[in-house]
């Protein structure tokens, strides 16, 4: 490009792209400048992802009874928990949370305290299609041993399709 006089043009660095402009949506004034941290900063600064929705994700957890009484047999729960988050990392995260504040501890009617505990967090998956219409897949796993998954689901006995 021909100098013609003014200022050189400043030389673009090889590994930074181009500066983008930002739709004025996501300005507020005319300072162009975004803060990618999560409050808007002081000066009329908007964060590029205001208004980034969060993707559905699908929460498998493990929790365990357990109990100081000699007879007791420990019970297990295995539950779907739907969550919403901007990444895998922090669906797993609320996962965690989510199974910690379910803890609980009680008395049941033998009067033998029963704590339930979060045991694992066993997959964080996004949903796919999160239309949630009829017919929606919220959760799959693929399996090689029916007879250890019948084994494991009693719901299975004597059920044909």
């Amino acid at each position: 490009m021909s100098n013609r006089g003014s200022e050189p043009e400043p030389e673009q660095s090889p590994e930074m792209p181009p500066p983008v402009e930002l739709p004025d949506e996501l300005v507020e004034g005319a300072d162009r400048s975004i803060n990618i941290g999560g409050e808007p900063t002081t000066g009329g600064r908007a964060s590029a992802f205001a208004g980034a929705e969060p993707e559905a994700y699908v929460a498998v957890l493990v929790t365990e009874s357990t109990s100081d009484s000699p007879d007791f047999q420990p019970l297990y729960e295995e539950s779907f928990v739907l969550l919403t988050a901007h990444s895998e990392e922090e669906a797993h995260e609320k996962a965690r949370e989510y199974g910690k504040q379910q803890e609980i501890s009680y008395h049941n009617e033998h009067q033998q305290l029963v704590t339930w505990r979060l045991k694992h967090v066993v997959e964080v998956k996004q949903i796919e299609d999160a239309t949630f219409d009829d017919g929606s897949e919220l959760y799959s796993r693929f399996f090689r041993n029916y007879a250890r998954y019948r084994s494991f689901e009693p719901t299975l006995e004597g059920e044909e399709p």
